[in-house]
């Protein structure tokens, strides 16, 4: 039985798109990346002498945002900073955060490599968060409120009508001022272990 060009021409797609898969899932961890990202202190265990009024140390690619829940309030965030002070920032518990489930955009990027999403609860009183850097990855997380959350079956979700989610468990309750993080696509920057966060409740000023 004779093949038809355009069956050999699906056969060809479908093998190339399995082993697009395959290399995606089989990609291993670079050996010194991972001696790097294991080697860092801390950013409030590093000692330097000049941090700004804030008892934020900044380098070149730090930089800053917000988020708002809404009713005026704001939650500043502070992204790759070199060092905090420890006398201003203060380590999030890890009972704040939860790991949720893996996703994006709902492209077919995200789904041969998902992004993975934490909710973090911010502790009351926070004025503002500082995000260590995506150590294996070598980027940045992205932080937003959860301003809606729909269920579209028992293991798929969506957040605020743009992120979609795959979820192994129910979602605990969503507290007014919780916020999403994206870790990106390497499942070794887990949030609050190899990607640190920080809040303080002090009233930092910027110019």
């Amino acid at each position: 039985m004779k093949v038809s060009r355009l069956g050999k021409i699906f056969v060809f797609i479908f093998l190339v798109f399995i082993s697009m898969i395959v290399l995606v899932n089989l990609r291993s961890p670079d050996d010194k990346r991972l001696d790097f990202c294991s080697s860092l202190k801390s950013l409030n265990q590093i000692e330097v002498k000049d941090y700004d009024n804030n008892g934020i140390k900044w380098r070149q690619g730090t930089f800053t945002t917000k988020v708002s829940f809404g009713y005026g309030q704001e939650l500043k965030v502070i992204i790759f900073p070199e060092a905090l002070s420890p006398k201003i920032w203060s380590t999030v518990s890890q009972s704040s955060i939860q790991y949720i489930g893996d996703g994006g955009d709902n492209n077919w990027r995200e789904w041969l490599s998902p992004d993975y999403f934490y909710l973090l609860a911010v502790p009351p009183k926070t004025t503002a968060l500082a995000f260590g850097r995506l150590c294996n990855r070598n980027g940045d997380v992205e932080v937003e409120p959860i301003k809606k959350l729909q269920n579209i079956s028992p293991t798929k979700i969506i957040i605020n009508d743009k992120i979609y989610l795959s979820v192994s468990s129910p979602l605990p309750a969503i507290k007014p001022y919780t916020v999403i993080v994206n870790t990106g696509s390497n499942r070794l920057d887990t949030l609050g272990t190899q990607t640190e966060v920080y809040f303080t409740k002090e009233n930092l000023k910027f110019e």
